[in-house]
């Protein structure tokens, strides 16, 4: 915008309080106020004996509604792509919700036991020479310990009969597992393991959604599968 003026703009005088409440993020750009500010002030100080001539108001005048017209469609925009956003994090509960009561796997440690069976999943960056898998329970007590044997780097599964290292049957529900991976040479490898546990209930985190998975928060995204509780993590 061209400003013609005879005249120094006294800036000790003009108030400058719509500047100050501008939004920091906003900084360095031009809005709304900031032209409608400039306007009035080019109005103020303006030469008397050689006032802005009418095409040339009526051309500031335009560029003020078409600077309106925008910050109004991109609060519009805004306003409907955070409709949109919630009416699509709803949906998503609603489809979400269907795994209450299923069994979901996840990166992690945990596991469900029931029916008699829980799984057991975890990948190593290599294949072991030996490799012992250590069950707890919720409170984090030695239940028993197996070695499975694994031939590759895939996504090994196993399954553990919900005995306990005496070979009684266990309660049903959480527990947690560790594998301990090592090669010939001895050295330990690493090891990402899955846990899998009854899906209790669904929430938004934000705009997230959120699995409640046995009393631990598993965000959507997290999920790698999911199946029916009676399998028993099968």
């Amino acid at each position: 915008m061209q400003i013609s003026s005879t005249k120094e703009v006294n800036y000790t005088t003009y108030d400058t309080t719509q500047f100050e409440e501008r939004d920091e993020a906003a900084s360095g750009t031009l809005g709304q106020s900031d032209f409608l500010n400039l306007f009035i002030t080019q109005l103020k100080n303006q030469d008397p004996t050689a006032p802005m001539d009418d095409a040339a108001m009526m051309e500031q005048t335009s560029q003020f509604s078409q600077v309106e017209l925008l910050t109004s469609m991109e609060e519009n925009i805004a306003k409907m792509a955070a409709g949109n956003e919630a009416t699509n994090t709803q949906q998503y509960m609603m489809s979400a919700s269907g795994y209450i009561g299923k069994l979901v796997e996840y990166e992690g440690n945990n596991t469900y036991m029931a029916g008699g069976v829980a799984a057991v999943s975890f990948e190593a960056d290599e294949v072991p020479f030996k490799t012992t898998v250590v069950i707890k329970d919720g409170a984090g007590n030695y239940v028993r310990d197996f070695n499975p044997s694994v031939t590759d780097t895939d996504m090994n599964t196993f399954y553990w009969d919900g005995t306990d290292s005496d070979g009684n049957l266990v309660d049903e529900g959480k527990y947690t597992f560790s594998v301990v991976a090592t090669g010939l040479d001895g050295e330990e490898i690493d090891v990402t393991t899955y846990g899998n546990g009854l899906v209790t209930g669904v929430k938004t985190v934000g705009n997230a959604v959120v699995y409640e998975v046995d009393g631990s928060d598993v965000p959507a995204d997290k999920v790698t599968s999911v199946r029916d509780a009676s399998l028993g993590g099968a």
